[in-house]
């Protein structure tokens, strides 16, 4: 099936009527909760109507020449789909980052899903409920609304796998910065649905099959990387990590000053010490915090090779076509000692 590049505008069954669904081949948004989104407690203060604006940045698009996007003030949460076939039938959810503030939408939404239709993944983008002003709820995790919305958004997508052409075990979920740490949410609190049921969705689990975590943000206490020689330990919401937690990719940069490195390999640790599956940890020395798809960098990165990574991962546990074949990998050796060992 020849993936389509050029973003098609079509209406957005949200209520949030301004919000255009950006989906790919044009198949309409989907509204997560039909209307009847979880109330939690009343916010401090009014969270104001849904807009988009322009004003991150340069650099995205499937050609790198537009504006990046936000999204602020969402109470209607949606999922974009982005619907390819390479016969895996493997789907990701993208949860954007912005510090449960706002959501970088074409940045780490869009164009995340552009990558993985690319390789063969269909994507579906989230547009969950931002931002977290919901006081706490003694009944409920923290940043409990991200998470409802996760929870649900996995839950639609695996009951509804058969009828888009996907295979409900292999329904994955990745964020970057927040939408890293909802990541992680979201790969430790699956056992128990936080809202009541809806429907049928919410009859399935909602156990990602696989994750990515992007620059994942407040992973640790506060959000404070540890001194050395300190007690490591996770953030509390993140306390349930258990041996079948999903298989884990980590992309993270050493100098990232908004999320600390240490989170990343804090949370690695405990999947290694749980005997969960071993996780796949990529750390790089530069770029610092929301590089996404490097859009609008001057200058090759390191760390802009990560999709590479990714792909090879998803690779490895069979959620995408490639490597490993064992064609290919019975040529390694030799490969191997002819680079090698030529000189």
């Amino acid at each position: 099936m020849k993936m389509l590049i050029n973003l098609l505008l079509v209406a957005c069954l949200s209520s949030a009527a301004e919000i255009k669904c950006d989906s790919e081949p044009g198949m309409p948004c989907i509204d997560l909760w039909n209307g009847n989104t979880p109330q939690g407690p009343a916010p401090s203060k009014p969270i104001g109507n849904e807009s988009r604006t322009s004003d991150d940045g340069p650099g995205c698009g499937p050609n790198r020449d537009i504006l990046c996007d936000h999204i602020n003030h969402v109470s209607d949460p949606t999922l974009t789909p982005f619907l390819v076939n390479n016969g895996t039938g493997a789907a990701i959810i993208i949860a954007p980052g912005g510090g449960y503030h706002d959501l970088a939408w074409t940045k780490e939404g869009l164009d995340y899903a552009h990558f993985y239709n690319s390789i063969g993944v269909s994507a579906f983008v989230l547009k969950y409920r931002v931002p977290s002003a919901r006081p706490h709820d003694p009944d409920l995790p923290k940043w409990f609304a991200p998470l409802q919305d996760a929870q649900r958004a996995i839950g639609i997508v695996r009951a509804n796998a058969s009828k888009w052409g996907l295979n409900a075990s292999r329904i994955g979920f990745t964020g970057s910065s927040a939408g890293g740490h909802l990541t992680a949410h979201i790969s430790t609190a699956w056992h128990q649905r936080y809202y009541s049921r809806v429907d049928g969705a919410d009859d399935v689990s909602c156990r990602p099959d696989f994750s990515v975590m992007m620059y994942p943000w407040d992973l640790l206490p506060n959000n404070k990387a540890p001194v050395w020689g300190e007690t490591y330990s996770l953030a509390t919401e993140l306390s349930n990590v258990t041996k079948d937690h999903p298989p884990t990719a980590f992309i993270h940069n050493t100098d990232d000053g908004a999320a600390p490195v240490q989170g990343s390999l804090v949370y690695a640790g405990k999947l290694l010490s749980v005997k969960a599956e071993t996780p796949s940890v990529h750390l790089f020395n530069k770029g610092g915090h929301g590089f996404g798809l490097c859009q609008g960098k001057t200058k090759w990165l390191e760390v802009c090779d990560w999709p590479k990574a990714v792909q090879r991962f998803l690779q490895d546990h069979g959620m995408t076509v490639g490597w490993p074949d064992e064609k290919s990998a019975a040529a390694w050796p030799k490969q191997m000692l002819t680079q090698n060992c030529a000189k």
